[in-house]
């Protein structure tokens, strides 16, 4: 059996699809970042050879997992503290699977040397293996509130069993962008564990001072919107009584790390949380859109006198390509709270309409 190589485009929504979970996956603990890893992982060592590649059980996956905690399951110290404390890898209690390897980290010096331990090693990895099937294995390929089956077979959301039916082409896709989805993966996972941990890490980290991650605000923005917006948030035009809101990126940060004036909406803080990262809907699209084409004088006058940069036509491209690559992976779309919806063809309407 060889594995055939999928043509571009199914190799381009296949990385869409996990850029997609990365984004728009709910994540509690880290088990998925590590699933990830172990199914890329497990594509290197399968080969182009044998039987039956595509079928195999999440004790396959098992000793991946246990080289990722592995690495993780020691003290952190900061440099203005002195000893060193484990970093949350989870939102509630430490995952089972980490706070097992710290005490075997404490019992055996090497991982090698807990391999030489055959008793505790396959306790381990049977351990790993129960772990993965009862908890991410079901819940990975729910993206949104959508069951998006683009890696294996999947009945439901709920507990798969321990064997996995991978579909065709995802060995081959893990093998052809080995490198590329272990950035991917192990930057969103940096991410994740550096938002549990900012009181050990610290607001301000390399990133930002690398990369800019740190958003940009100005004086006066505020006020700009929410006098274009009569005091009202933008989604759910109820009035912003007693508070200053919030200001939100239409086209979200994550998906275009930049800050244009026009981009800028003011809205509830509900409202901000819970469209999160996501794209917002056609009719919140039509809005937008609408407001600065017939309020571009008034706006870049605004900006102009607050010096907040600006660029309207920039900022339609990056609107475009944003919603055009939704629609190509049908991604999720932030309608109003706990509302999501399919994103189709009718953004391209709600920007016709507003001609």
């Amino acid at each position: 059996m060889t594995m055939s190589l999928p043509s571009a485009d199914e190799q381009l929504k296949f990385l869409t699809n996990i850029q997609r979970i990365l984004d728009e996956g709910s994540f509690v603990a880290t088990y998925k970042f590590a699933l990830l890893l172990a199914f890329a992982d497990y594509a290197i060592l399968a080969g182009q050879g044998g039987p039956n590649l595509e079928t195999i059980t999440t004790l396959d996956l098992s000793e991946s997992f246990i080289n990722s905690y592995w690495r993780q399951a020691i003290p952190y110290e900061a440099s203005q503290k002195s000893g060193g404390q484990y970093l949350r890898m989870s939102t509630g209690a430490q995952p089972e699977i980490f706070s097992r390897i710290v005490i075997l980290r404490n019992q055996f010096t090497t991982i090698t040397d807990l391999r030489s331990n055959t008793t505790e090693w396959r306790a381990l990895k049977s351990k790993v293996a129960d772990v993965i099937a009862r908890m991410p294995l079901w819940r990975l390929q729910v993206i949104g509130r959508e069951l998006v089956c683009f890696l294996y077979h999947q009945n439901g959301q709920g507990y798969q069993g321990r064997t996995i039916h991978l579909l065709p082409g995802v060995l081959s896709n893990f093998r052809q962008h080995y490198d590329l989805i272990r950035n991917l993966v192990q930057g969103a996972w940096l991410r994740h564990v550096r938002r549990m941990n900012l009181s050990t890490l610290g607001e301000r980290d390399l990133d930002e001072i690398l990369f800019g991650s740190e958003r940009t605000t100005w004086d006066g923005l505020n006020e700009i919107l929410k006098d274009n917006q009569n005091g009202e948030c933008f989604y759910c035009r109820r009035r912003i009584s007693g508070e200053k809101g919030d200001i939100d990126h239409f086209i979200p940060w994550s998906r275009y790390s930049s800050d244009l004036g026009h981009n800028f909406v003011l809205a509830h803080a509900t409202c901000n949380r819970s469209k999160s990262d996501l794209l917002a809907s056609p009719r919140h699209l039509a809005n937008w859109w609408r407001r600065n084409m017939m309020q571009a004088a008034s706006l870049t006058a605004s900006f102009d006198s607050m010096r907040i940069p600006h660029d309207l036509n920039t900022t339609n491209g990056v609107a475009r390509w944003a919603y055009q690559q939704a629609e190509f992976c049908g991604s999720a779309l932030w309608d109003g709270r706990n509302t999501q919806i399919p994103a189709d063809s009718t953004w391209k309407l709600a920007l016709e309409s507003q001609k």
